[in-house]
C-alpha cells in the first residue's frame, strides 16, 4: 500500500513538473552573440562570441543554441556544425546542461572571402520539458552584420600614379617655412589625429580641443568612386575600383593627408536589428574630412557596404561632391571613360586631378 502511495505521489510530482516546464521551459534563460568586430578582412577568421546563461536557481538539463549561416561563411568542420542537405548554408548547434546561475560561452570562427555586407541570422535558444518529450525555441538575438572591405590588389601603374600625385601635394605642403598655420580651434572628435590637439587650449577645462589648420598650407583631397556596369561579366571592373580606392586611402593615410571619400552606390542599413531601405537611403556614401585609424575604418566600411549600383547619375555625383567652390585636389576612380567624366569636374587653381580606371593608364592633370 505504501509503495502504491509513493508511486502515485511520484507520478503526480512528475506530471506537475512536466506541466510547469512545458509552460516555462525558456524562463530565466538568456543567450547572446557578439561579433569580434564589425569589419572582417577577406579570408581572415573573425570570431563570433556566443553566450548562454541560466538565471534561475535550479539546473537546466537540456539547453541548445542554433545559428544558421549563409553558404558564404566558411568554417572548420566540427561536431557542432551541420551542412544543409540542399546546400543552403550551415547550421551550428551547441547543446549543454546548466547549473543554477551558470554561464557558458563558445567562440565560433568564421571566414568570408569576398567583399560585401553579410547578415548574421538570429540566434535561436531552445530548451526541453522535464521528460524531454518536447522542445521550445525562441529567437534570442536580432539580425547583425559583418562588413568585408575590398582586398588591395598590387597595381604598379597605380603606385606610380599615386607617387607623382602625392609628391606634388608634399611639395605644396612644404613651400612655406612653417606649413602648419592654425586658423582656429574646435572640439576634438575621434577622427582627429593626436597631433592636432591643442594642449594649451585643452588645459583650460573645456575638454580636448583640436586646431583648425589653414587650408592653403594643409593639403586636402576628395576621393570620388563611381563604379557602375550593366553586365554581370563586367562586375570585376567594379570590384577593381573598390580595391583601388582602398589602396588610395591607405596611401593618403601613410602621408597623413586629410581626405574625404564619397562612393556613388546604393546601400541598405541595419537599424535596431531591422533592415531599412528606401529612397531616403539611395544616396552616395561618404566620410567626413580627416584621417587617422577611425577615419580609415569608416572608409573601409563604406567600401564594403557599396552594392555596385549607382545611387545617382555620374554628372550629378561629381557636381555635388566636387563642384565649383571646392578647394581640394581630387582623385576620381571610375569605370567611365575619361572624356565622359572630365567635363563634370571643376579643378580649382593650384590643385591636382587624378583619374584612375582599372583598365587604362592613370592620367594626372594639374590646374595652373
Amino acid at each position: 500500500m505504501t509503495s502504491l502511495v509513493f508511486a502515485a505521489v511520484l507520478v503526480i510530482l512528475v506530471l506537475v513538473l512536466q506541466a510547469y516546464t512545458q509552460k516555462h521551459a525558456l524562463d530565466g534563460l538568456e543567450a547572446g552573440m557578439i561579433p569580434e568586430d564589425l569589419l572582417a578582412e577577406p579570408s581572415e577568421p573573425v570570431c563570433l562570441h556566443l553566450t548562454l546563461r541560466n538565471q534561475k536557481g535550479w539546473p537546466r538539463p537540456l539547453v541548445s543554441l542554433k545559428l544558421h549561416l549563409h553558404p558564404s561563411f566558411e568554417m572548420q568542420d566540427a561536431d557542432c556544425v551541420q551542412r544543409d542537405i540542399l546546400g543552403k548554408g550551415h547550421t551550428v548547434q551547441y547543446v549543454t546542461w546548466l547549473k543554477p546561475h551558470q554561464e557558458v560561452s563558445w567562440n565560433l570562427e568564421v571566414c568570408l572571402t569576398s567583399r560585401g555586407r553579410y547578415l548574421l541570422e538570429p540566434l535561436y535558444l531552445g530548451s526541453g520539458d522535464f521528460l524531454g518529450m518536447n522542445e521550445q525555441t525562441r529567437r534570442a538575438t536580432a539580425l547583425q552584420e559583418l562588413i568585408v572591405p575590398p582586398r588591395e590588389r598590387p597595381l604598379p601603374a597605380l603606385d606610380a600614379a599615386m607617387g607623382g600625385f602625392l609628391g606634388e601635394l608634399s611639395v605644396n605642403r612644404f613651400l612655406y617655412q612653417d606649413p602648419i598655420l592654425t586658423a582656429g580651434y574646435r572640439p576634438y572628435t575621434s577622427q582627429d589625429p593626436m597631433r592636432s590637439i591643442s594642449w594649451k587650449q585643452s588645459a583650460r577645462g573645456m575638454g580636448l580641443i583640436s586646431k583648425n589648420y589653414d587650408a592653403t598650407t594643409e593639403p586636402r583631397v576628395t576621393v570620388l568612386v563611381h563604379a557602375a556596369t550593366s553586365l554581370e561579366e563586367q562586375m570585376q571592373a567594379v570590384e577593381d575600383c573598390y580595391s583601388m580606392a582602398r589602396t588610395v586611402c591607405r596611401m593618403l593615410e601613410e602621408k597623413s593627408i586629410s581626405y574625404r571619400l564619397a562612393v556613388n552606390s546604393t546601400f541598405d542599413v541595419l537599424i535596431h536589428g531591422a533592415l531599412v531601405a528606401g529612397n531616403e537611403w539611395n544616396k552616395p556614401l561618404e566620410t567626413g574630412q580627416g584621417y587617422g585609424p577611425e577615419h580609415f575604418r569608416r572608409a573601409l566600411e563604406i567600401l564594403g557596404r557599396a552594392t555596385g549600383q549607382p545611387a545617382e547619375p555620374c554628372e550629378r555625383f561629381c557636381t555635388e561632391y566636387f563642384g565649383p567652390g571646392t578647394q581640394d585636389s581630387c582623385i576620381l576612380i571610375t569605370t567611365e571613360p575619361k572624356e565622359t567624366v572630365r567635363p563634370y569636374l571643376h579643378l580649382p587653381a593650384g590643385c591636382s586631378l587624378l583619374i584612375l580606371r582599372p583598365d587604362q593608364p592613370m592620367e594626372r592633370e594639374d590646374a595652373p
